[in-house]
C-alpha cells in the first residue's frame, strides 16, 4: 500500500520507518506502526494519507502521491502494477524528474 507522510520528518515505530513523501509499505506493518501512541496521534491529525491495500486509490490521489515520491525503485514497482495511462504518465514524469533534475 502507499502511505504519504506529509510531515517534514521520518517516523519510525514498531519496525517501520516512513520517510517524508510517499512510501510503499505492507499493510500489516503499517497497522502495527499505527499502534504506537505517537503515530496514532499523528495519523489522527492527518499527517499520513493512505488507502487500504484492497482499495485502489483514485487516479487523482495516486498522481498526488507519485508527485511526492522520491524512491525511483518504488516508482518502477508501481509502474509494473499500474494500468491507468494518466498514472503511468505521472510515474514516468516523476522518474524523469528524479533521475535528470537538470531538465
Amino acid at each position: 500500500m502507499l502511505v504519504q507522510n506529509k510531515g517534514n520528518h521520518s517516523y519510525t515505530a514498531n519496525g517501520l520507518t516512513l520517510n517524508p513523501g510517499t512510501n510503499k509499505v505492507d499493510e500489516k506493518d503499517f497497522d502495527q506502526f499505527l499502534t504506537h501512541p505517537l503515530m496514532k496521534h499523528l495519523n489522527d491529525k492527518g499527517e499520513f494519507t493512505y488507502e487500504g491495500e484492497k482499495a485502489k486509490p483514485s487516479a487523482k490521489d495516486a498522481i498526488a502521491m507519485i508527485e511526492d515520491a522520491f524512491d525511483v525503485d518504488m516508482l518502477e514497482g508501481l509502474k509494473a502494477e499500474e494500468n491507468r495511462k494518466s498514472v503511468l504518465d505521472a510515474i514516468d514524469k516523476r522518474i524523469e524528474e528524479l533521475t535528470n533534475p537538470e531538465k
